[in-house]
């Protein structure tokens, strides 16, 4: 698996996460924050290496 988003942003995490999901790009969620630590911790989103390259484009595009 290959990391394609590490954030501490919640909202762009769910964002990408949705994106992911519309286009049929199957991936694996990771989140690391810790509720004791006002969420404090990151956001990390996994796709093969097969999805790699469509998955960077649609982020880095819906980014800006």
């Amino acid at each position: 698996m290959i990391l394609v988003l590490d954030t501490i942003n919640l909202i762009l995490f769910e964002e990408i996460k949705a994106l992911l999901k519309s286009v049929e790009i199957p991936f694996v969620a990771k989140n690391n924050a810790s509720s004791m630590f006002n969420n404090f911790g990151n956001y990390e989103i996994y796709v093969t290496s097969e999805f790699e390259t469509s998955a960077k484009e649609l982020i880095n595009n819906a980014i800006g």
